[in-house]
Protein backbone atom coordinates (compact mmCIF):
# COMPACT_ATOMS: atom_id res chain seq x y z
CA UNK A 1 0.00 0.00 0.00
CA UNK A 2 1.16 3.64 -0.96
CA UNK A 3 1.86 6.10 1.33
CA UNK A 4 -0.89 8.11 -1.36
CA UNK A 5 -3.84 5.38 -1.05
CA UNK A 6 -2.92 5.90 2.44
CA UNK A 7 -3.86 9.11 2.69
CA UNK A 8 -6.87 8.70 0.25
CA UNK A 9 -8.19 5.95 2.97
CA UNK A 10 -7.30 8.37 5.64
CA UNK A 11 -9.27 11.74 3.57
CA UNK A 12 -12.34 9.04 3.05
CA UNK A 13 -12.72 8.15 6.52
CA UNK A 14 -12.86 11.42 7.79
CA UNK A 15 -15.77 12.28 4.73
CA UNK A 16 -17.86 9.87 6.40
CA UNK A 17 -17.06 11.28 9.98
CA UNK A 18 -18.42 14.35 8.88
CA UNK A 19 -21.02 13.17 7.55
CA UNK A 20 -22.04 11.78 11.03
CA UNK A 21 -21.05 14.58 12.07
CA UNK A 22 -24.11 16.57 10.06
CA UNK A 23 -26.30 13.73 10.60
CA UNK A 24 -26.04 14.15 14.15
CA UNK A 25 -26.21 18.52 14.36
CA UNK A 26 -29.18 17.98 12.03
CA UNK A 27 -31.24 15.87 14.02
CA UNK A 28 -30.53 17.67 17.43
CA UNK A 29 -31.78 20.99 15.76
CA UNK A 30 -34.65 19.41 14.49
CA UNK A 31 -35.44 18.27 17.79
CA UNK A 32 -34.95 21.70 19.94
CA UNK A 33 -37.47 24.39 20.76
CA UNK A 34 -34.73 26.74 22.05
CA UNK A 35 -33.98 29.34 18.76
CA UNK A 36 -30.64 29.92 19.80
CA UNK A 37 -29.90 26.45 20.25
CA UNK A 38 -31.20 25.69 16.81
CA UNK A 39 -29.29 28.34 15.20
CA UNK A 40 -25.95 27.24 16.42
CA UNK A 41 -26.79 23.44 15.55
CA UNK A 42 -27.73 24.22 11.99
CA UNK A 43 -24.82 26.52 12.22
CA UNK A 44 -22.53 23.73 13.33
CA UNK A 45 -24.65 21.16 10.68
CA UNK A 46 -22.90 23.71 7.87
CA UNK A 47 -19.87 23.64 8.93
CA UNK A 48 -19.78 20.18 8.26
CA UNK A 49 -21.10 20.16 4.93
CA UNK A 50 -18.31 22.65 4.57
CA UNK A 51 -15.41 20.43 5.86
CA UNK A 52 -16.87 17.32 3.07
CA UNK A 53 -16.82 19.77 -0.08
CA UNK A 54 -13.50 20.41 0.83
CA UNK A 55 -11.93 16.83 1.87
CA UNK A 56 -13.84 15.91 -0.89
CA UNK A 57 -12.10 18.28 -3.29
CA UNK A 58 -8.65 17.35 -1.48
CA UNK A 59 -10.04 13.44 -3.02
CA UNK A 60 -10.43 14.55 -5.94
CA UNK A 61 -6.77 16.33 -6.30
CA UNK A 62 -4.69 13.37 -5.62
CA UNK A 63 -6.65 11.85 -8.43
CA UNK A 64 -4.44 11.15 -11.41
CA UNK A 65 -5.85 13.62 -15.01
CA UNK A 66 -7.77 11.53 -16.76
CA UNK A 67 -9.21 9.06 -13.96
Amino acid sequence: MTTLHEFEKLVQVAIKEERKAQELYRNMAEKTQDPFVKAVLQGLHEEEVSHERKLNRLLNSLKPTGA
